[in-house]
């Protein structure tokens, strides 16, 4: 009996010392394979974060817009040009006042139509975005 565990232990012995280099290979294969996953992940994320702040400073544009808008409804304009104050939010609003001409169903007329566009404009990593909005304005 303990001739042959003797003769099993070194069986395993010579196995293991046989596959001693390959563990070596195994464990760069494995920690390349978890690297090149990592850096995957990473360039997702980083991806991600770039879409989601697009995404957060065109929503701030839109918004401001629509302030802008309202500012516009809320007081008697008149046609012409200009640049909006600065709100803080690093968004440059341009506001262009137009005479609209148009008629009724009877072919006179309409006056007082104004046709309003506001457009924001910002700075994205190094790059100039641009949005704009257009109404029409009644002032009777």
């Amino acid at each position: 009996m303990n001739l042959r565990t003797t003769h099993c232990y070194r069986r395993t012995r010579r196995a293991w010392q046989a596959r001693k280099g390959m563990v070596l290979f195994e464990v760069v294969m494995a920690l390349f394979i978890f690297t090149l996953v990592a850096f995957s992940l990473v360039m997702a994320l980083d991806s991600a974060f770039d879409a989601a702040l697009d995404r957060n400073e065109i929503d701030v544009a839109i918004r401001g817009l629509e302030n802008q808008m309202a500012l516009l409804h809320a007081a008697r304009v008149l046609p012409g040009e200009t640049d909006a104050p600065d709100d803080g939010s690093g968004i440059l609003y341009h506001v262009s006042i137009a005479q609209e001409q148009m008629q009724d169903q009877k072919k006179q007329p309409l006056p007082n139509m104004l046709r309003a566009t506001i457009t924001a404009t910002w700075k994205s990593r190094g790059q100039v975005q641009e949005r704009d909005v257009t109404e029409l304005i009644y002032q009777p």
